[in-house]
């Protein structure tokens, strides 16, 4: 963990000090929370970067910079609960903003491995699986899945023009496929396109940042644990789809399950 903690401070260090200077006062406490970073002050560091991020400031750098400034906490003799799982929000958020961090991504499941690692012995998961559609929908970008869907469009309406304009048999065979393959096309593209916006405007990813959540009912009880696993103990640093907001409690989607749990258990990931 020391040689991923100094990896990723070297790292933001040679960004911020290549980038030109900026008179605005983000970027000056950004700037400030670095010094602090390298000169071992974490909790100055975490207590400048979190005020960035109340302040609405959305930036990967930033991110990234929270997740080293927690994970030199929770590897130091002044960690605290939750640490690795509010550095994995930020390496999560840092992915959201910035999808081909490589860097971001190798830590964040350096981090779950040792957040897995911790809970062996409690056989609790880091990681669960999304829903099907879910999963399915995130395997491309939605602009990606609305491309694909326009240019669907366009072997139908290519294959329409050639079939009224084709006179030999085969090319207007041809054209026929051309339509029908495109009409499939544009359902699976255009569904995919749906569904992954429907997904991005009614839930909201978010990590769990306590050691453990208990999903919990409308009422505040405790979901009952189903036979053969435990799917309503939810790790820290795992990833969950806040799907509504009420008095200080968010319901969530965990894999297959929803409930509730408490605000403070988790952080909501900032998107652009």
């Amino acid at each position: 963990m020391k040689a991923l903690v100094c990896a990723l401070c070297a790292f933001l260090w040679l960004v911020f000090s290549t980038a030109p200077a900026r008179a605005e006062s983000p970027d000056q406490a950004y700037a400030a929370a670095l010094t602090a970073l390298n000169k071992g002050a974490v909790n100055e560091a975490i207590d400048r970067l979190e005020l960035l991020a109340d302040q609405g400031v959305v930036n990967a750098d930033a991110s990234l910079a929270r997740a080293a400034a927690y994970l030199a906490r929770a590897d130091g003799s002044g960690s605290q609960p939750g640490d690795l799982g509010r550095a994995a929000a930020a390496l999560s958020e840092t992915l959201l903003l910035r999808p081909d961090d490589a860097q971001a991504d190798r830590a964040l499941d350096a981090v779950q491995t040792e957040i897995a690692r911790r809970k062996s012995k409690l056989q609790e998961n880091v990681v669960v699986r999304p829903r099907l559609s879910r999963a399915m929908a995130g395997l491309l970008p939605e602009q990606a899945w609305a491309l694909l869907a326009a240019l669907s469009s366009l072997a139908i309406a290519a294959g329409i023009i050639v079939r009224r304009l084709a006179a030999r048999p085969l090319v207007r065979l041809s054209a026929v496929v051309s339509i029908s393959v495109g009409a499939a096309l544009v359902v699976i593209f255009g569904g995919a396109a749906y569904a992954a916006e429907q997904f991005r405007v009614t839930s909201q990813p978010a990590v769990v940042i306590v050691s453990e959540a208990r999903l919990t009912n409308e009422l505040g009880r405790p979901l009952p644990y189903k036979r053969g696993a435990d799917t309503t103990t939810v790790s820290e640093g795992a990833t969950v789809y806040v799907k509504d907001r009420h008095e200080g409690r968010c319901l969530v989607e965990w894999g297959s399950a929803d409930g509730w749990l408490s605000l403070s258990e988790v952080r909501l990931l900032a998107q652009r």
